[in-house]
């Protein structure tokens, strides 16, 4: 059974959000160039999670993937990317510290892991449920690399 159209609105809304988390990242790697790598990298994986998110779209639409009823909050993930967006305008960009960026994307990841994103779907498939648990394991990691930095950079 192909895809709700629904539940694709609300894959392609985790997909952009991973985007516009991407686009932050880069921003912050061009304002801190000192730190370009950590920052590129973490933006690079945020491109790659979206693009997962776009193929199990694709994968499911021959069916095994829907989102949990009442599970997903639209309204949570509007105020998210709101909040990626207004970090993200060029003013707040030039006027960041590294340890406010720092502090920003610890929330960000934060928010991914907290909300469970990435726990709204619901599928029987082995294939799917490795995706989705690559991902939240990729959201830990980038979790535990920003709060190792945020935490050097306090010591500094």
């Amino acid at each position: 059974m192909p895809l709700k159209e629904k539940d694709r609105k609300i894959i392609e809304m985790l997909a952009n959000n991973e985007e516009a988390i991407s686009r932050l990242y880069s921003a912050y790697s061009d304002r801190f160039p000192e730190y370009k790598g950590f920052w590129s990298g973490l933006a690079a994986d945020e491109i790659d999670h979206a693009g997962e998110l776009r193929r199990l779209c694709e994968i499911a639409d021959r069916g095994g993937l829907h989102i949990r009823e009442g599970r997903f909050n639209t309204t949570a993930i509007s105020t998210f990317s709101s909040y990626v967006k207004r970090e993200s305008a060029p003013d707040r960009i030039k006027a960041s510290s590294l340890i406010n960026a720092l502090s920003v994307a610890v929330h960000i990841e934060e928010s991914i892991i907290e909300n469970k994103f990435f726990e709204v779907f619901e599928t029987d498939s082995v294939k799917f449920k490795q995706v989705l648990l690559n991902l939240a394991d990729e959201t830990r990691r980038h979790l535990e690399k920003v709060r190792q930095m945020w935490n050097e950079q306090r010591r500094a």
